[in-house]
Parts: structure tokens; C-alpha cells; sequence
């Protein structure tokens, strides 16, 4: 049987599934013939991590299906990481066929089979081969800002497939191209859960395809087309929405709150082209929308955060501001400052008590010092060896009542690393750049996809929405 569970944000699509997991193993289903696939380790992660909570008698190895579709290829074939092309390799084709490459990667961290470079060519190549067409077939649809020449296209193209022939390299979609040929799942599965599944490109649908048909499994998929944002990637939304079975809605949100999804709604709402009629409920609470012109206006000293832009580069001037500001917090690269100069900080503060400490970190606190340690002084007058502007920042955050031994609970992210994520208030960033507005106009699918973008930024909110207007109003999304 086929089973379809449709919700808006905060419905609860993935407790959803996993309630079913939860009555699969009652009926007698082994937990190894039970397959939970997420478009992302951090939602596949997130997923088994609330399982094992529901279940302390078992371990992460117990559960060898919860993972995502690459994954689930990578560890069938026997790969290993050196088996995978990388950027040192995608440099060295740049070379060969006259073109720079600064930067060309899978996003192994995720292991979501997102290739990210600055080449349009690389670019072009990798979305062609996850929708299964040509990279000139791609290139025809005129979605693309650069100018591609058609021949060098082509021969950068054929160089790549010899490279990874001549030194035994493959990619993150031939994992799937090989695990179509030749992969099969040792267990047979009699069900198969797939999260997120609006962010499945084609051969991630033709490889849970061959799984249903190998193993005459139920199978169950949870996903919401109004927040497909990954079409860029090679993301097909039109197979969420196309693939039959009994569809079970989900109505009532837990996060967002009505005065929200009155905005949320209002954006969503302009989407043109192929739509799952949905409706839902928000939370009883009106939740507050405030419009600001700049981001040291709010005061964020309390509660969770989400600060959101469009894209990256967007986001680089909101670190200074928050360090300025005395917080912590954490981005794609990190949290904001190392904990262990804040150990080192208590540990200093242990020692002039006249209390022992462990070796290991009496030696590190010591590389923070020069000379021999004056424990007459305070912490950021005896660390002579750290960055001022570190320490400063520390003071700063110390005096703000910030717990650096804590998970930051500020986020800066794009709005595309937010999704799955949720926060009492979030601040999002109307700017836009150039080249996404380019991109948005190339067609409707660009501009629908553009539509559901924000509306995910915007359903991050769980009380709290703060707008910052863009000083140039003609790169401002309009709400």
C-alpha cells in the first residue's frame, strides 16, 4: 500500500511517521525491515535520534535504515570516502579543460547530494544528470544567468566522465545510478518511510521505486510541495504531487500562529503552477509581526532565534553586528566563539580558589598564558596569549548572561539551511540579490519556487516575525 501524509509547516509530518514506525514494530515487523530515508542527515539524524529517545534500550547500530538515499547507496556499493570526487579533482578538470574552478563540492556534512561550485558548467552538468537529461537538454531550458558555450559544455562534460573512469572516482549520482544497476537491500523492507519527500529529485524517485518494487513493501511518504525549495538542486516537486496513493492531510500546525500564517498565506498563495489544495490551522496564539530597518534595533538578549537571509552573502555583515552586540551564537561554520575558552575562563577561576583541575586542561589554560600564571589577576587580564577582541567579545557575552557551555540559541542561516528548523521568533531579511531576481523571472517554475522560498522563511516563526526592510526597495521581497 501507498500512503501519502500531506502537512503544512509545524503539522508534525515526521512524528506522523514515526507514530507508524511505532505500530509497524507492534504488528511484529522486525526493526531491520523497517527503512527511513530523510533528503537530509540532519532530518534523517533528527528522526533517529527521536526514535532512540522513545526507545533507551537500543543503540544508533540498531537501526540501520534510518538514513538518507545516498547514504543508504554509499554503504550497499561499499564505498569509501576516497572512492568520491572531490574539489581537488573538479580543480584538476578545470585546468584541463581552461576553466577556474574556485570551489566545486558535494555537501558531504550533509550527505543530501547538493553540488555546489562557482563553474555554471559543473553546475549545469551534475542538475542535468539528477533530472535524468542532458547537460544540453538542460541547458535549452534557459535557466541559467551565464553565457555556456554549447562545445565547451559538451567537452567538459566527456572530461569529467574520463576522469572519474581513469582514476576510479565516482559522484554522489552515480551512487544512485549504481545502486540502480546493481544495489539491492540485504533485508527485505516491509515498509519504507521517506521524509521530505518533495525535495526528491527523479533518480531519488526511480531508487525508491526499485526499493518498493524488490520489496513489495508498504510505503509511506510525508512532505508539503509549498515548501519545495530545492528545485535548483534538481529537485522534482511535480512527483510529490503527481504520486498516487491514499492521502492522509495533516490540519492543525503546533507552530504557527494565525496573525503568521495570515502572511505565510498571502505568499504561498501566489504560486501559478501545479499545487496540492491544502488547508490548516494555526495555533490560537496571534503571534506578533514587527517591520524593522535594522537589525541592532531588536533586542535579542532572551528567547530563541532564527536570522534568516535569501543567501549567503547576505549574511556576512549580521555576524559583526550580533559580536557588537555581545551574543552567541552559531552559524554553517560554527558557534560563534570556541567553548573551550570558555572553560579555560572557569577553569582559571578554579585555580585562583586554590581548586585542582585535570592536567590536560591546566596544560591547555596554560598555552593562554605567558610567563608564569599571576593568579592575582582576572582571566581576561592573565590570558595574554587570546586575541583581545576574543576576550573582549567574551566579556561581553559573560555580562549578557550568555551560556556558552550551551547550544547558542541564536542561528544565522540562509532561509534553505532553516528548513526542518523552527525558533520563538525569527528575523528575516527581505533583501534579495541580483542574481536571484534574474533567476526568479527566467520562468514560472523559477518564480513559484522564489514564492515557496519565503514562505518557508516565514513559517520558521513559532511567536515572533521581524521583517528588516531592505534600504533599496527595489531588491526587497515584497510580503
Amino acid at each position: 500500500m501507498r500512503y501519502k501524509v500531506v502537512g503544512p509547516p509545524g503539522t508534525g509530518k515526521t512524528r506522523k511517521l514515526l507514530n507508524q514506525v511505532e505500530k509497524y514494530l507492534k504488528k511484529g515487523v522486525p526493526l531491520n525491515r523497517i527503512g527511513y530515508f530523510a533528503f537530509t542527515r540532519r532530518a534523517a539524524e533528527e528522526a533517529r535520534n527521536r526514535f532512540l529517545k522513545q526507545k533507551p534500550n537500543l543503540e544508533k547500530k540498531d537501526i540501520e535504515y534510518f538514513r538518507t538515499l545516498h547514504s543508504l547507496a554509499f554503504n550497499n556499493l561499499g564505498l569509501k570516502e576516497e572512492n568520491v570526487m572531490n574539489e581537488l579533482n573538479y580543480k584538476a578538470i578545470g585546468e584541463t579543460c581552461g576553466i577556474q574552478i574556485n570551489y566545486a563540492s558535494y555537501e558531504t556534512n550533509t550527505f543530501n547530494g547538493i553540488f555546489s561550485s562557482d563553474s555554471e558548467y559543473l553546475n549545469l552538468i551534475n542538475l542535468a544528470r539528477v533530472k535524468r537529461i542532458s547537460s544540453l537538454e538542460q541547458l535549452d531550458l534557459n535557466e541559467h544567468l551565464s553565457k555556456v558555450e554549447r562545445n565547451k559544455l559538451e567537452a567538459i562534460d566527456i572530461e569529467i566522465k574520463n576522469y572519474k573512469k581513469t582514476y576510479g572516482l565516482i559522484d554522489f549520482t552515480d551512487m544512485l545510478d549504481k545502486f540502480l544497476e546493481k544495489g539491492s537491500i540485504s533485508n527485505k523492507l516491509d515498509v519504507v518511510f521517506v521524509d521530505e519527500a518533495q525535495d526528491l529529485s527523479i533518480i531519488q524517485w526511480d531508487v525508491l521505486n526499485k526499493i518498493e518494487k524488490e520489496n513489495s513493501a508498504d510505503i509511506w511518504v510525508a512532505g508539503d510541495d509549498d515548501q519545495a525549495i530545492f528545485g535548483w538542486a534538481g529537485a522534482d516537486v511535480d512527483s510529490f504531487i503527481d504520486w498516487e496513493a491514499n492521502e492522509i492531510p495533516l490540519q492543525q500546525s503546533e507552530r504557527v500562529p494565525s496573525q503568521i500564517q495570515e502572511i505565510a498565506l498571502s505568499i504561498i498563495n501566489r504560486v501559478q503552477d501545479n499545487r496540492l489544495e491544502k488547508t490548516y490551522k494555526p495555533k490560537k496564539e496571534k503571534g506578533e509581526i514587527f517591520e524593522v530597518i535594522n537589525l541592532c534595533d531588536i533586542d535579542m538578549i532572551k528567547g530563541t532565534w532564527l536570522i534568516l537571509a535569501r543567501t549567503n552573502p547576505l549574511l556576512k555583515p549580521i555576524s559583526s553586528i550580533l559580536k557588537n552586540k555581545g551574543l552567541f551564537f552559531k552559524t554553517v561554520d560554527g558557534n560563534s566563539i570556541a567553548k573551550n575558552l570558555y572553560e579555560d575562563k572557569l577553569n582559571w577561576d578554579k585555580m585562583r580558589k586554590g581548586e585542582t583541575i585535570p592536567e590536560i586542561q591546566e596544560q591547555r589554560l596554560l598555552e593562554k598564558i605567558k610567563g608564569k600564571p599571576n593568579l592575582d589577576l582576572e582571566w581576561y587580564d592573565a590570558f595574554t596569549n587570546v586575541a583581545s577582541a576574543k576576550i573582549d567579545y567574551l566579556r561581553v557575552m559573560l555580562s549578557n548572561g550568555e551560556k556558552i557551555n550551551k547550544d547558542p540559541r541564536i542561528t544565522v542561516s540562509t532561509i534553505h539551511s532553516a528548513k526542518g528548523g523552527e525558533a520563538t521568533n525569527v528575523v528575516l531579511f527581505l533583501n534579495q540579490t541580483t542574481n536571484t531576481m534574474k533567476a526568479s523571472k527566467k520562468s514560472v517554475y523559477k518564480q513559484d519556487e522564489e514564492y515557496r522560498v519565503w514562505y518557508v522563511g516565514v513559517t520558521r516563526t513559532i511567536q515572533n516575525l521581524y521583517l528588516v526592510k531592505c534600504s533599496n526597495k527595489r531588491k526587497e521581497f515584497i510580503i
